[in-house]
């Protein structure tokens, strides 16, 4: 009998061949829960609408760049953040099957492409979610940094052009920062309440004597 060995090229993201790979994290998005549209896209445009008018009005501005400015505490923590999700993907991702990781969470089902997702598939889902926005966020940041003096070079002679990018830019990160936090602590309550509420109901077996 001859075995096919499975590659790379058999894996699908969905109904359809994904030819997108890279962005196979943002799927997350696409889970369907009764409470999770809410945390996905409302509370994080409105903490970034909030947070955005506040450095917009506060007098002076928090500086962005330099050793004391947003930018560089941001790099700090995102260099320490984004190893550490992409350790807890692995640790999930790879984990042995059990009867409590591999079953459905209790209450209302996560549901993609039809299909219920279970603790261990929500739980990938949201850390390669979470790393995503990690990455691209430490991205910008770095790139940022680093094409500031080139920015500033080429918009000196239009000042108002250069506000508006400053601006822009700070819409930006306070965006992708907030997108960042909320869903930190949306896994925070999935993680530390529902996922453990599961296990006193599904206790696992007791080891033979």
């Amino acid at each position: 009998m001859v075995t096919h060995q499975v590659g790379l090229e058999d894996v699908r993201q969905g109904r359809a061949k994904s030819r997108l790979r890279l962005l196979a994290p943002v799927r997350y998005l696409a889970i369907y829960h009764p409470e999770k549209r809410r945390y996905d896209f409302i509370v994080p445009g409105a903490v970034a609408a909030v947070t955005f008018a506040i450095f917009v009005f506060l007098t002076p501005s928090p500086p962005v760049f330099g050793e004391s400015g947003l930018l560089r505490f941001a790099r700090d923590f995102l260099i320490m953040a984004v190893p550490f999700m992409v350790g807890a993907l692995a640790a999930v991702a790879m984990g042995a099957p059990g009867q409590h990781l591999d079953r459905r969470p209790m209450g209302a089902e996560l549901m993609l492409d039809g299909e219920v997702l279970t603790l261990r598939q929500f739980t990938c889902y949201m850390l390669g979610y979470l790393c995503f926005v990690g990455m691209v966020t430490l991205i910008a940041v770095v790139a940022a940094t680093l094409l500031k003096d080139t920015a500033v070079h080429w918009l000196k002679a239009t000042p108002t052009l250069m506000r508006i990018v400053r601006l822009g830019g700070v819409a930006s990160m306070s965006l992708l920062f907030s997108i960042l936090a909320v869903t930190v602590f949306w896994a925070l309550y999935f993680l530390t309440d529902v996922v453990n509420r599961g296990a006193k109901i599904f206790p696992p077996p007791e080891p033979p004597r």
